[in-house]
């Protein structure tokens, strides 16, 4: 059997490399990332877009731009998902799914239509979300990916898996986020400042504060629940555990902190003094 694909993510090298037991020719679109390039095979051809070869199948294995409407009529795609779907369509799954407070996560093989992420579903996979870092849940993912997604997109193509249709009224979606989403928002209660917390980590930016227009990861420290009024955002006390900054109910106090640019590890006493206005702007 032939297919054509398109990668890229954390995953497109594993899902190629599932591949190679079902098909015997892969055309690989020549902006592939290099990792991806380096896989193929003698048996394998490079092309330039995916109207560059006959064969009617594509699988996307992280590949981000949009499929037209012209493409789609063309050929049959099929992509791989990083969540549940129809939960988390879009960019960034696995941040929204944490923050969320979801129980589980997962991946969905499907195919694709003119809207996003809301072909009917091959095959999908779940695991248990615990707590662990994204880098444990991202090799999961892609563990799940080499296991099944050879296997499953063959087996569709030979028609022993019949796609189902999403449940559209129960999608939630996701959009991409930048690095100005990485900053703490301090009217956030300590429930939500503690998932942001698990939702960030290597190899993600971690989350960040913002102290006299130089930006920050927080690399150390704690919460305290104190809910009375008080002025959310501001640095309202120093000592030997760091700066207490206010949140909505409580206390975020950070003791440790990488400055972004230039990559330093700094303490943070260092940096402010008591009244400083962390939120909603950088000003003293």
């Amino acid at each position: 059997m032939e297919i054509i694909f398109s990668g890229g993510s954390h995953y497109g090298a594993n899902a190629l490399i599932s591949l190679f037991p079902h098909f015997n020719k892969i055309f690989l679109l020549k902006n592939n990332p290099p990792d991806i390039l380096d896989l193929k095979r003698e048996s394998d051809e490079t092309i330039d877009d995916f109207s560059s070869s006959n064969c009617p199948y594509v699988f996307l294995g992280g590949h981000a731009p949009f499929i037209t409407k012209e493409q789609l009529s063309q050929k049959t795609y099929i992509n791989v998902h990083g969540s549940l779907l129809p939960k988390y369509r879009g960019m960034h799954p696995t941040f929204w799914a944490i923050m969320n407070e979801e129980k589980e996560l997962g991946v969905t093989f499907h195919l694709v239509d003119e809207y996003m992420d809301s072909g009917n579903i091959l095959t999908q996979y779940s695991f248990p979300y615990n707590g662990q870092p994204v880098t444990d849940i991202n090799k999961t993912i892609g563990d799940m990916i080499l296991l099944h997604a050879g296997k499953d997109i063959s087996a569709f193509m030979q028609g022993e898996i019949i796609p189902e249709p999403q449940k559209h009224e129960t999608a939630i979606f996701s959009c991409k986020r930048n690095l100005n989403d990485c900053l703490i928002d301090f009217c956030w209660n300590n429930k939500t400042i503690n998932l942001f917390f698990q939702a960030l980590t290597t190899p993600y930016p971690l989350p960040r504060i913002r102290l006299k227009n130089i930006t920050y990861e927080v690399l150390e420290y704690e919460q305290i629940k104190q809910p009375h009024f008080s002025a959310v955002g501001r640095v309202l006390n120093i000592d030997k555990r760091g700066i207490w900054i206010r949140t909505s109910e409580g206390f975020l106090i950070v003791s440790r902190v990488r400055e972004v640019e230039t990559n330093l590890i700094l303490d943070p006493r260092t940096l402010v003094k008591i009244g400083y206005r962390v939120f909603p702007n950088d000003s003293r």
